[in-house]
């Protein structure tokens, strides 16, 4: 942290020039070795030493020579209000770790909460993340908004419902409130609304999402017993409704997998009275065959896909590579610290480097993923991404250590030092 330089205004700023071991950003441009040169935390001039030169007047050299320097990272869903929670001990069945999670968020109180959320921040900021899709629990959304405020972090706030059986009422009402004209907050965070899953939430609760104008996400396709719920309301997660009081028989089964029920959603909101067509940022997707990736492809959704999170859990054979290649959206989150092997940051470097390091995956994929395909799903300006000319939303820069060639990112594991760091209001 001491060794970022100090970014002033762009009007009035030095040009500050870095000097990189490989300089990658999130369009596909790569080289090696690079030099990056801004001015504030707008890009002058970015690319190899011959074609960038030496910048003219004054200027502060930065050198990474032994490190990859980057846009700064989106973490497209996680749950910061998780953060401090004890580790659940791994379950086995996922519907059992949910069943620990409710009872760790009903223990804790406002207070731990807010402290739980500014950790979780505070290692975004470790991570060199600079956008975030932040699901926030009970108690969670003011302490989220602000903290994330605090820290300069872009993106969204999603606050998460939970609206089955006798809870789909009240659920409606407070969706009511839940206006685009309340929803903004502070530089680029904004307000949005989660209910939480197909078999948490009543399609009624979705559809009344879906028509609030708010930002929306979900969790989606988690696994096959999620799929089992949807056609005939039966197995673990009737149990598991049962088991909370939420189950009053009112749950329509009938859908043949979770991406079919989404997209019932999304039509029967965009006929209502003030219906429109709503992007849904949906993570996980771990359970996907052939004829649920033709459906998604025709939807307007953007997938968050969490590999350490899924690889926790057992899934395996993710198709994040199938749906990019039929022009689905796919971008990377990190889900909660309960889930992650890197307790001193949240952040979406370690997702990208398991993908090359596990798949094979090229950098130029998994740093997209990372960045702009993150923005995109937040509804940023997923330029700020790339290091072409014009405002970034930030730097970072990664020792590389003996793995110096880009295709071997995978193999590294520290952790990311700021060059420029976002705005803080």
């Amino acid at each position: 942290m001491s060794n970022t330089p100090k970014i002033q205004d762009d009007s009035v700023a030095a040009p500050v020039a870095v000097r990189a071991a490989w300089l990658a950003d999130g369009s596909g441009a790569c080289f090696a070795p690079g030099v990056l040169v801004l001015r504030g935390r707008t890009v002058v001039a970015a690319g190899s030493p011959e074609s960038v030169g030496v910048p003219g007047g004054a200027v502060t050299w930065v050198d990474a020579s032994d490190s990859a320097v980057m846009p700064a990272l989106v973490n497209a869903h996680t749950h910061l209000d998780l953060t401090l929670v004890p580790r659940i001990p791994e379950p086995k069945h996922f519907f059992q770790w949910l069943g620990g999670v409710r009872s760790a968020r009903l223990s804790m109180t406002a207070n731990d909460v807010r402290q739980s959320v500014i950790a979780g921040v505070q290692r975004l900021d470790a991570g060199g993340v600079a956008a975030v899709g932040d699901i926030a629990g009970t108690h969670a959304l003011q302490a989220s908004l602000a903290a994330c405020a605090d820290m300069g972090l872009e993106g969204c706030v999603f606050e998460e419902v939970f609206g089955m059986g006798p809870r789909v009422p009240a659920c409606l009402a407070a969706m009511e409130a839940m206006t685009p004209a309340a929803a903004g907050h502070a530089r680029g965070i904004r307000r949005g609304v989660q209910p939480h899953a197909p078999y948490s939430s009543d399609r009624r609760v979705f559809e009344a999402a879906l028509r609030s104008g708010l930002p929306v996400s979900t969790h989606l396709a988690e696994s096959v017993d999620e799929r089992r719920f949807l056609a005939d309301g039966s197995g673990p997660f009737r149990d598991l409704l049962e088991s909370f009081g939420l189950w009053d028989g009112t749950f329509s089964a009938g859908a043949r997998h979770p991406i079919d029920w989404m997209a019932e959603r999304l039509r029967a909101a965009s006929m209502g009275p003030a219906g429109r067509q709503t992007r849904v940022l949906c993570a996980h997707l771990n359970d996907i065959d052939d004829q649920a990736l033709a459906l998604l492809a025709t939807l307007p959704i953007d997938v968050a896909y969490c590999p350490r999170a899924s690889e926790f859990f057992g899934h395996a054979g993710h198709r994040y590579r199938a749906m990019r290649a039929a022009g689905v959206n796919v971008c990377l989150g990190t889900d909660s610290a309960l889930n992650l092997d890197t307790p001193d940051r949240i952040t979406t470097l370690d997702d990208l480097r398991l993908l090359m390091r596990r798949d094979q995956l090229p950098l130029s994929d998994a740093l997209e993923m990372a960045t702009v395909a993150g923005a995109r799903a937040l509804g940023l300006a997923s330029a700020r991404w790339d290091f072409s000319l014009g405002p970034v939303a930030g730097v970072i820069a990664v020792a590389l250590g003996e793995h110096r060639a880009p295709a071997d990112f995978g193999k590294t594991s520290t952790a990311p030092r700021w060059i420029c760091r976002p705005a803080v209001s």
